[in-house]
This record gives C-alpha cells, sequence and structure tokens, in this order.
C-alpha cells in the first residue's frame, strides 16, 4: 500500500486509501469495542472511579491521535 500512496496516479492513491480506511475503521470499532468490554467487566465489579476507567480513555485517545497526523499529512499532500 505504501508504494501506490508514494505515486503521483490519483487511482492508485485512491485505491489505497479506500483499503486504509477500511482497515482504520475495522481497528477503531475493534477498539471500541475493547474498551465496552472493559467497562463492562468493569462495572461488574464495583469499580467507579476516574482512574479505573482511564485505561479505556487512553486506548481510545491513542488510537485516535495518531490518525489525525496521518490525515493531516493526506491533505498536506494533496494540496501539492
Amino acid at each position: 500500500m505504501r508504494g501506490q500512496l508514494l505515486t503521483r496516479d490519483p487511482a492508485q492513491v485512491r485505491a489505497a486509501l479506500k483499503r486504509w480506511i477500511k482497515v482504520i475503521v475495522v481497528w477503531q470499532v475493534l477498539v471500541l469495542g475493547a474498551c465496552g468490554l472493559y467497562l463492562v467487566a468493569l462495572g461488574s465489579s464495583g469499580g467507579h472511579s476516574f482512574a479505573s476507567i482511564s485505561p479505556a480513555i487512553g486506548a481510545i485517545f491513542g488510537t485516535a491521535l495518531p490518525l489525525q497526523f496521518v490525515v493531516m499529512a493526506i491533505l498536506r499532500s494533496l494540496r501539492t
């Protein structure tokens, strides 16, 4: 996929971006599902403090922040 993203052919870049977006969406759904399962398991054991939910929040932000850098790089490459 990296080779297709580095080319200047719009059709190859579009196809690679579509594949990349599908992978990222599946990954985000898996992370959100795992966080949901964690919170359900945690809720049944009685943990109700902010510190007990911070791993789930960290996982969500940890996967979302790097995405912002990639999207900005894609948008910057489209301008040139």
